[in-house]
């Protein structure tokens, strides 16, 4: 009988051991296949590294998801036009966080959260859905839009492509506010939420188009104030007073690096009529609003300015904003961008 006996070495238990974990390490990583960050740790195997500014977008993300399906404030008339926003709000963050790796597993679930406050963090954690037979007292619209702002807080440590969508999210709710309160009151923002208007920007130059963008508007609201009647005239100059004071505040952040501001700008068409003024009226908060959603990705775009960005901006853009909506353009889920 012929011995059929290998002459060469047998592979050892730990050899075989070996390439087995190997090959499994191999189909899990050419699967995609990433692992939860709370997931046992399995040597060979990769672990998720959370994106920049996770835990803040994930706190916005609830944040969002809850003023979606918070009940109207009858109180307050725009209430009910800015739960289609934050739906919208929250579908573009949610499916950003999925395409940068966040597993829908750790994603915040979609459930009302009325009673949350304006002050406090939402938590990425599935709120428990109250009974349909029980009616919900729906919270006041500043505590909606106050957590959306305060939930803000941290989202400057997120990628530099996501910082104009957020700015934009977070000037929504500002503006919100605004309109909540009568021109020329006092903002319903925490304190802790207003910005600082001599915070250092490293790049200031970057604010030079939007304060002329604004002195622009400013200009031309002006003339369309002047060349209407009374009762206009009066709500117009409560309006001028905003644009000022945020010129104001952009011309101290910016320094001097702040444009001078120009004599005189010829108008684009006649305004000789009140239409005609309430045309111009609209034409100018509409170019300022694009112009500033233009600029955001420029004001957002150095690291260096992140936090001042975040801390300032979203309140610049929610007073042009709320501004343009007094004018006849409708609040948007992404002010300037959309």
């Amino acid at each position: 009988m012929r011995d059929v006996t290998s002459t060469g070495p047998a592979p050892s238990r730990r050899l075989v051991t070996a390439g087995a974990l190997g090959a499994v390490v191999a189909a899990l990583s050419g699967c995609g296949i990433r692992l939860e960050d709370d997931a046992p740790h399995v040597p060979l195997v990769p672990t998720r590294s959370p994106i920049d500014g996770e835990d803040a977008l994930l706190r916005l993300l609830a944040a969002l998801q809850s003023a979606a399906l918070a009940p109207v404030d009858p109180k307050v008339t725009i209430s009910a036009l800015l739960a289609p926003l934050h739906g919208r709000q929250a579908t573009v963050l949610h499916d950003a966080l999925r395409q940068r790796g966040v597993p829908e597993g750790e994603l915040p679930a979609a459930t009302p959260s009325p009673t949350s406050s304006a002050s406090g963090s939402p938590s990425p954690s599935a709120a428990v859905s109250p009974s349909p037979s029980v009616p919900v007292a729906p919270a006041p619209l500043a505590t909606v839009e106050g957590t959306i702002v305060a939930a803000g807080k941290g989202c400057e440590a997120a990628e530099a492509e996501l910082r104009p969508t957020l700015l934009a999210v977070l000037a929504q709710a500002h503006a919100a506010l605004g309109l909540a309160t009568p021109t020329g009151t006092a903002s319903t923002v925490a304190p802790s939420a207003s910005p600082s208007a001599a915070a250092a920007w490293s790049t200031p130059a970057v604010l030079a188009p939007v304060i002329t963008a604004v002195r622009t508007a400013s200009y031309f609201l002006e003339i369309a104030a002047a060349r209407s009647d009374v009762a206009v005239r009066k709500v117009w100059t409560a309006h001028l007073a905003e644009l000022h004071s945020l010129t104001a505040e952009l011309v101290e952040a910016a320094g001097d690096a702040a444009p001078a501001p120009e004599l005189g700008l010829p108008l684009p068409h006649p305004v000789t009529t009140p239409a005609a003024s309430a045309t111009l009226a609209t034409e100018a908060m509409a170019t300022l609003l694009g112009a500033f959603g233009a600029a955001l990705p420029m004001l957002s775009a150095a690291d260096a300015d992140a936090a001042t960005v975040f801390a300032t901006v979203p309140s610049w853009l929610g007073t042009v904003a709320a501004l343009a909506q007094r004018h006849g353009i409708p609040l948007s889920a992404f002010p300037g961008l959309a």
